[in-house]
């Protein structure tokens, strides 16, 4: 296991995480949010990473970090190709209509949505406030993301909230994973 603190420009903290894989554009890892809790997937654009230090294993957040890994092994699909490059892995999302969290510039500023579609430099993002009420839709350039988180359990629990009002409305439910 590598545990991992890396810096993103501009940002004050640095992420924490358990790294999964990296490729050229983009880390994958399970997220350390706070103190020993491992939350969802975090996808970073190695881009915006200003350092990357990792975690010594003789310290008490790897030794409980690596036991808590190995007791709740997340199995995972993707394909190694997705980290690569930037439409590849947006396809992929947009694909799998992935409930995701997108962050630019502002490490206090997410934006909730599903990606709807591609281009060659930017994808549309359809977005929803916190109640789950569509915001729109935004263009968002590839170069411009710094993370996107998946399957946090607030990403997760909004999930559910939104497959129930889906099969409350009589229509099918979605299928974001």
């Amino acid at each position: 296991m590598k545990l991992l603190e890396l810096k993103i420009r501009r940002f004050k903290e640095p992420i924490t995480g358990i790294l999964l894989k990296q490729g050229t554009h983009w880390y994958l890892a399970k997220q350390n949010v706070v103190d020993y809790m491992l939350d969802g997937f975090i996808y970073i654009n190695r881009h915006f990473v200003v350092y990357e230090n990792e975690i010594h294993r003789d310290t008490t957040l790897y030794k409980i970090l690596s036991l808590k890994n190995e007791a709740k092994k997340d199995l995972y699909i993707y394909n190694d190709s997705i980290l690569n490059g930037y439409d590849s892995f947006f396809s992929f999302l947009k694909t799998n209509q992935i409930l995701v969290a997108v962050c630019l510039h502002n490490e206090d500023v997410i934006y909730v949505g599903k990606i709807m579609d591609v281009g060659s430099m930017a994808f549309i993002l359809s977005s929803y406030d916190t109640d789950l009420n569509e915001r729109g839709t935004m263009k968002i350039p590839f170069y411009k993301v710094r993370y996107i988180q998946m399957h946090t359990d607030y990403l997760d629990s909004l999930n559910l909230l939104l497959e129930n009002r889906n099969n409350r409305d009589g229509s099918v439910a979605s299928s974001v994973k």
